[in-house]
């Protein structure tokens, strides 16, 4: 019964081996070979959506083998591995085999692909150098169109501009040999004249009056400025001479007041000196009574109080000396402080007069000498209005005369310019005549061969002497650069003054390499070299700082840009020798 079932599984591995797997290769190779319209990423993504069925049918038969055996024999269960172990391998084998085929027919589909592209390039060069060619050709036809149509219109317009001058002339020998339009434009022109001399003396007689009005009005106003002045002054005076008048009569008040009260005071010292020596002789009688008969403790006190009141008088009287000294000192105080305000006040007020008097005589010369210049101005134009009289009526003979000369020599002109016009019509007559074709004079003669392979191989010559000169030069450079290295190296002072130089004239001395290629940009911005430990070591950059600007064109009009380019088509060589050598 094991050994049925070992032969059931067996055969079950080989039905999928022989089934399956071979089914499961054929997708995968009709997918991998099948149409060109299919992606290579399509491809890819259906292999591996193969691979992966593949690997789950395998996945399934084993688990059902590995299930069926685990009830067999040690020797069916060496025989299952033995068994599983080739299929594996079998498997692993095929699908190394179908990778293998899918990367070598996606290589050559590739390598189609790249040569139908490069077949695609080449056809887009032969038509675009097809196109340069005819887009030349039909700019030269267009311009030798546009320069006959130029000659065209130049002729045209000599034609007309001939024309006219003929027509003017005409009238004007018309004019010149009828005396009565030449009667009538003197006539003209003598009323012309007079019109315009008129309006200059209607004009001068305008400004004439207007000078006047102005005078008038100016007038006006210095007499109506007096007036005001003589008003001010008036009231000016009238006021000092009431102010005068009451600090006068305050003064005098102040006087008579003050007599009177010395007046007052002098009558009570008088009547109190009175009743002073009526009581001192009262005292002395008292005194002299009591020395014959005693004196009373009455009379003591009562002489005592009589003491005491007149002291207290005294001192009342002493204090009321001392504030009517003090009011009067006071008063006179504020008296002398009004009368320096008031001498302020007059001499402010007389600064203003005197200020205004001096602005208004500055005011009254520079109006005399604005009359003056005004004056002087309209003089000199009505004697530049009689000079121009004067020269224009002197001059209008000789003008006329000149005028006579101008016009001989331009009919003289005329006359030979229509004579040679006139022989040359009949030259291009006579000329189209015998050969039927017009010459064309601005026409350069056609360059053989020879002499254009001669300029050729001159300008040949030349470009290789430039580049044997820009190589000698370059080397000497080159040399003179080493040179001045090694002595660097030794030399600290010449060190600092070479970097001086370096840092002043603002030059890139980066040495080149020789995979570097340098294009011949509208603009070279350098970078300044700097001395890092980046820049020392073995990475090496280009020197430019921004690339060129060409990336923006396309790729066919500059060769700058699509370098790479220039390795494909018929012409590669061509192309390259070109780039090399421009």
């Amino acid at each position: 019964m094991p050994f049925l079932k070992c032969n059931l599984l067996q055969a079950s591995s080989y039905d999928f081996l022989h089934n399956a797997l071979p089914t499961a290769v054929a997708g995968c190779c009709s997918a991998i070979c099948g149409g060109g319209e299919f992606h290579i990423v399509q491809r890819w993504l259906l292999v591996e959506q193969c691979l992966g069925q593949l690997h789950t049918q395998s996945a399934r038969a084993l688990a059902s083998r590995h299930v069926a055996w685990r009830s067999a024999s040690a020797n069916d269960w060496a025989h299952f591995e033995f068994i599983n172990r080739t299929d594996r391998k079998s498997l692993y084998t095929q699908i190394k085999q179908l990778v293998k085929t899918a990367q070598d027919v996606a290589a050559k589909e590739l390598e189609q692909r790249r040569e139908e592209l490069r077949s695609m390039l080449e056809r887009e060069d032969l038509i675009y150098e097809e196109e340069f060619a005819k887009k030349v050709k039909s700019r030269i036809d267009e311009d030798i169109q546009q320069r006959k149509d130029a000659l065209i219109k130049i002729k045209e317009k000599r034609r007309q501009k001939e024309q006219k001058f003929l027509a003017a002339k005409t009238v004007q020998q018309h004019f010149e040999s009828c005396c009565e339009l030449r009667d009538a434009l003197r006539h003209k022109e003598t009323l012309q004249t007079k019109d315009a001399q008129l309006e200059q003396m209607l004009d001068n007689q305008r400004a004439f009056r207007r000078q006047r009005q102005l005078d008038d009005y100016w007038c006006k106003v210095r007499d109506a400025n007096t007036q005001r002045y003589d008003q001010r002054q008036a009231a000016e005076n009238k006021v000092k001479c009431d102010l005068n008048r009451s600090m006068r009569c305050m003064l005098d008040e102040q006087v008579e007041m003050h007599n009177r009260e010395e007046e007052r005071l002098r009558e009570l010292k008088h009547a109190e000196a009175k009743e002073l020596d009526k009581l001192l002789e009262d005292l002395r009688l008292e005194e002299f009574d009591r020395m014959r008969q005693g004196v009373p403790e009455k009379t003591v006190a009562y002489r005592n109080q009589l003491l005491e009141m007149i002291a207290n008088n005294k001192a009342k009287r002493d204090a009321e000396e001392c504030e009517r000294i003090a009011d009067h000192r006071q008063l006179m105080r504020d008296v002398a402080r009004e009368q320096r305000e008031h001498s302020a006040a007059m001499l402010q007020r007389q600064r203003a007069v005197y200020n205004a008097t001096m602005e208004y005589l500055e005011y009254a010369r520079r109006m005399r000498d604005l009359e003056e210049k005004a004056r002087q101005a309209r003089n000199a134009r009505i004697d530049d209005l009689r000079h121009v009289d004067i020269c224009t009526k002197s001059n209008i003979q000789r003008e006329l005369q000149r005028k006579a000369e101008i016009a001989a020599l331009c009919y003289a002109e005329l006359r030979r310019q229509i004579c040679e016009e006139y022989e040359r019509r009949l030259r291009d007559l006579a000329e189209r005549s015998e050969q039927k074709i017009m010459e064309n004079r601005f026409a350069r003669p056609e360059k053989t061969r020879g002499e254009t392979m001669a300029e050729r191989f001159e300008l040949r010559k030349a470009l290789d002497a430039q580049v044997a000169e820009n190589a000698r030069i370059h080397a000497a450079q080159e040399a003179k650069y080493n040179a001045e290295l090694k002595l660097a190296v030794n030399d600290s002072e010449f060190c600092k003054e070479l970097a001086a130089t370096y840092l002043r004239e603002g030059i890139d001395y980066l040495p080149p390499h020789d995979n570097w290629l340098i294009y011949a940009c509208p603009e070279k911005n350098y970078v300044s070299k700097q001395i890092t430990a980046k820049a020392e070591s073995n990475v090496k950059s280009d020197s430019y700082e921004k690339l060129c600007g060409c990336a923006t064109r396309a790729g066919l009009e500059c060769t700058h840009f699509n370098w790479s380019a220039v390795g494909r088509g018929a012409a590669a060589v061509r192309k390259r020798r070109e780039l090399e050598t421009c």
